[in-house]
């Protein structure tokens, strides 16, 4: 039963990659309703230790570089080993601020980056 959750949250998770990909180059940036999906796709993802895979990776990129509001680059930080026990919440976190109509906030951009900076995939 679980194979069978997994197989389809990869099944949904690829169809919202697929539409958050479409959606970017056509507009500046995702639809709340196309990130939503990419970022359950991503808890889910991270629930199954499903991290170190492909469409976690096409996922993670999509998600970090299209939803919300565009930022600067920041120059790379000499960081310790990230604390990935925290990626769960922080991705649940970013479901909320979609949830709640602020995905174009400073707030989602600060779950955002904290997300890309504890979870980059592996």
């Amino acid at each position: 039963m679980r194979q069978l959750y997994l197989a389809a949250t990869a099944v949904m998770t690829i169809a919202a990659t697929t539409s958050v990909f479409a959606a970017q180059h056509t507009s500046p940036g995702s639809s709340p309703a196309s990130c939503h999906e990419a970022v359950n796709g991503l808890v889910s993802l991270l629930d199954g230790k499903m991290d170190n895979t492909a469409l976690y990776r096409e996922t993670f990129t999509t998600v970090v570089n299209t939803c919300g509001p565009a930022v600067p680059a920041q120059p790379a930080q000499p960081a310790a080993a990230p604390d990935r026990s925290a990626c769960d919440d922080l991705a649940t976190a970013m479901t909320d601020l979609i949830e709640d109509d602020k995905m174009n906030t400073a707030d989602f951009v600060k779950a955002r980056n904290a997300f890309a900076q504890s979870c980059a995939p592996r």
